[in-house]
C-alpha cells in the first residue's frame, strides 16, 4: 500500500468511526436493548433474579390460563410489545414503554418496573418486577454487538 492510500484509508476509517459512534451505536444499542427488556418477560427476571410470584398461579380458586400465563404478560402482552425506542440523538438513546399501547397515560411499565402504588384511590404497592434499566449483562452485549460492527468496518 502506498503512503498516499495508507492516508486515504485512514481517512475513511476515521469517518467510519464516527458515523458508527455518533449515528450507529446508539440505534446499536437501542435495538440490543429493547429485545433484551423484551426477553425478561419470557424469562419472568431481571437477568438471574428472578420476579416475585404471582397470587393467581398458586391459588386453587383460579382455573385455566390464568394458572400458566407467565408474569406480566396479561391477557395481551401489552407491557412487552410497548417497549421501543423513543429518541436516539448524537451518542445517545432513549427506550421507554409507550403509554398508547394501553390506550392511556399512565406510567403503567414504570409502576412494574418500580414496585410504585397501583389502582384506585388509595390502591396498593405493586410488586417491584423490574424489566428494565442500566445491567452489566447489557452492556456487555451492547459492546459485543459495537465490537461486531467495527470488525466489519475495519475488513473492508
Amino acid at each position: 500500500m502506498s503512503p498516499e492510500q495508507f492516508q486515504k484509508e485512514l481517512k475513511r476509517l476515521s469517518q467510519e468511526f464516527k458515523n458508527l459512534f455518533e449515528k450507529y451505536a446508539p440505534t446499536i444499542a437501542g435495538k440490543t436493548a429493547v429485545s433484551y427488556f423484551k426477553r425478561n418477560f419470557q424469562n419472568e427476571a431481571w437477568g438471574r433474579v428472578k420476579w416475585t410470584e404471582v397470587k393467581r398461579r398458586s391459588d386453587p380458586r383460579v382455573k385455566g390460563a390464568q394458572t400458566t400465563r407467565k408474569i406480566l404478560t396479561g391477557d395481551t402482552g401489552d407491557l412487552a410489545r410497548s417497549i421501543e425506542i423513543k429518541a436516539v440523538s448524537k451518542g445517545q438513546v432513549v427506550i421507554w414503554t409507550a403509554p398508547s399501547a394501553f390506550g392511556s397515560k399512565e406510567p403503567y411499565g414504570r409502576v412494574h418496573n418500580e414496585g410504585l402504588r397501583a389502582g384506585r384511590g388509595k390502591g396498593f404497592i405493586m410488586p417491584k418486577r423490574q424489566f428494565m434499566g442500566e445491567s452489566e449483562e447489557l452492556n456487555a452485549l451492547i459492546i459485543s454487538e459495537i465490537e461486531r460492527k467495527l470488525k466489519q468496518i475495519t475488513q473492508q
